[in-house]
């Protein structure tokens, strides 16, 4: 009977071994599945994070690769001919001033200084043929005419150092018109597709001693005032008695003929 008791042990120890092993074998299997489907999952995101990193080198190299907007107007100007023909439907070029700005009532003000600068820009409209060179330059109100500077066909934009301006011909005050052409010139006709002379902006010069407070013993701002005022008392009285005299002769008169 003990022996057959111990045997009893034995199976019942081999069952709970069997099963025990068995359980460790599904948690192995079940761990192991866990951890394929994690090593997917990373090899996906490692495949998308690849693929996303592509499309943005892709991008960035596609977006240092196009050209700005200023670089498509300066290669469509530099592409323009220098000589072409076009018939009548086509629109003369023309330039607009960007800078100096006016504004509907006043020009542009600067000072005669020799440090002062104008800074000018403009842009082209309607233009089919490059211009060979451009000239800038101003018409005085007693009608000197400063070039302001003679440059490339394709210049947007031009600076006039008052430091350059003859000793011999000095800015005067009062207002300046700009004027912008190509080489056939001041008075070039308009042409279909050829800049036409730009005359549209106005600017004007002050001199800063015009401006200045007079420091002189003889600088009197009331003397003038104070002269009429005393000339004024002075003169009332007398103006009144001579009126009264001259209404009383006149009565006098009127009574003696009729």
């Amino acid at each position: 009977m003990r022996l057959l008791f111990q045997l009893l042990i034995f199976a019942c120890l081999g069952l709970l071994t069997i099963q025990q092993t068995v359980a460790q074998s599904s948690q192995i299997a079940a761990s192991s599945g866990a951890v394929a489907s994690t090593s997917a999952a990373v090899a996906a995101s490692s495949t998308a994070a690849a693929a996303v990193s592509s499309g943005v080198v892709n991008s960035n190299s596609t977006a240092a690769t196009t050209p700005s907007n200023s670089t498509n107007a300066s290669n469509s100007l530099a592409g323009l001919p220098t000589s072409a023909s076009y018939g009548n439907t086509v629109f003369p070029g023309s330039a607009t001033f960007l800078t100096p700005t006016a504004s509907k009532s006043v020009s542009p003000l600067y000072r005669i200084d020799s440090s002062e600068n104008v800074t000018f820009a403009w842009s082209f409209t309607n233009l089919l043929v490059r211009p060979t060179n451009l000239t800038l330059a101003a018409v005085a109100p007693n009608s000197v005419t400063y070039t302001i500077t003679a440059m490339d066909g394709a210049a947007t934009s031009a600076t006039w150092a008052l430091s350059n301006v003859p000793a011999a011909s000095p800015l005067m005050m009062g207002m300046y018109t700009i004027h912008l052409y190509d080489q056939r010139g001041i008075s070039a006709t308009a042409s279909p597709g050829w800049l036409s002379p730009a005359s549209a902006l106005t600017i004007a010069f002050y001199s800063a001693e015009s401006y200045a407070t007079p420091t002189g013993t003889d600088y009197c701002p009331t003397c003038f005032y104070n002269s009429g005022r005393r000339l004024n008392m002075n003169m009332g009285p007398m103006a009144i008695a001579f009126g009264i005299a001259s209404l009383s002769s006149v009565l006098i008169l009127y009574g003696l003929i009729y």
